[in-house]
């Protein structure tokens, strides 16, 4: 089975330190703010924000908490700019770290051919975009990664500690267009509901077992599972009064109310899970978009650049389209 390219997209805010009569706190700000520091001129501060990027790391790699993940990047790493676009295409380097692994051909599992000691990198390119709207609040990060392998939360962490150094926080949130989860509904299941209720009398927590009548807070959640319905077949199937149990367990309480939550759990043609609640909002996205094909190096499971560029261009005016993104007042 061919290695899948995947690209996770965030939506990202930009916060800077103010002064108040409270003390220090930090506001929303529009992406210009944090562009000026580099230089007055966008088409050169978008060249010289990755050119100070790349300093960051001073050629080495930084490590992620746990050290078995590392990244860098290096001056040679392919990267382009559209100042009309405002984006910054970029790879970083970066994969697993701190284990000695012996290497060995695939036909050949008797005569090693090299060692991969514990202070050694196994790294792999990934490519990232990010977008600053100048005098919008939000922008747009997109991290690629492969089936086998991702370093997301590294581009992440490190991309926000760089921009600390200029005095500005990072918000991150996961994004994905609507065409995109509309197309990852037609090709789930729905395998699982949960009742959750949050608010029980003591009659009824004294019911389930005396010793919970004094835990004000104690949570019921009653699973059903053991089906597999499409998620437009469940949604047309499931009742309007599905906040609650059509069933005698009344001392439970799981009436019709705003108290009750219904939560979902979906499941892709890949079995990679995701919650949705009854109103079909959504609580925990799936974890990445698959990327075409023909972003792909012919024959080799890695992108090309120029290819990834392009398509996660077109990405980005859809969810452009979609992103309520207002000025900076």
């Amino acid at each position: 089975m061919a290695i899948k390219l995947r690209l996770e997209i965030h939506r990202i805010t930009l916060l800077k330190q103010v002064q108040d009569r409270k003390g220090k706190t930090y506001e929303q700000c529009s992406f210009s703010e944090l562009l000026a520091r580099f230089d007055a001129d966008k088409q050169k501060a978008f060249p010289l924000l990755w050119t100070r990027f790349v300093e960051y790391f001073q050629n080495e790699f930084q490590l992620n908490k746990e050290g078995d993940k590392a990244i860098t990047a290096k001056e040679d790493s392919k990267h382009s700019f559209s100042s009309t676009k405002n984006t910054i295409s970029g790879e970083v380097s970066g994969g697993p770290t701190n284990r000695e692994q012996i290497i060995f051909k695939r036909k050949n599992a008797t005569k090693s051919t090299g060692k991969v000691d514990d202070d050694d990198v196994v790294s792999s390119d990934f490519f990232i975009k990010l977008w600053f709207p100048m005098e919008r609040i939000s922008g747009v990060l997109m991290i690629q990664s492969y089936s086998n392998s991702n370093i997301s939360d590294l581009v992440r962490l490190h991309f926000t500690k760089f921009v600390q150094q200029y005095g500005f926080k990072l918000a991150t949130t996961s994004y994905f267009p609507k065409a995109f989860l509309e197309e990852k509904n037609k090709n789930s299941n729905v395998v699982s509901v949960t009742y959750v209720k949050d608010k029980l009398s003591e009659d009824s927590r004294r019911l389930i077992n005396p010793m919970f009548a004094e835990f004000d807070n104690l949570k019921v959640k009653i699973v059903v599972t053991g089906f597999r319905k499409s998620v437009d077949e469940f949604w047309q199937g499931f009742t309007q009064s599905g906040r609650t149990l059509n069933t005698d367990i009344d001392a439970l309480e799981f009436k019709a109310d705003e108290d009750n939550k219904v939560v979902t759990i979906y499941k892709d043609e890949e079995g990679h899970e995701t919650t949705m609640n009854i109103d079909k909002q959504r609580l925990r996205d799936f974890a990445y978009y698959t990327l075409p094909e023909s972003v792909l190096q012919k024959g080799k499971n890695t992108y090309d650049f120029e290819a990834i560029r392009k398509h996660t261009d077109e990405l980005l005016d859809k969810i452009k389209d979609e992103i309520k993104n207002p000025k900076k007042k």
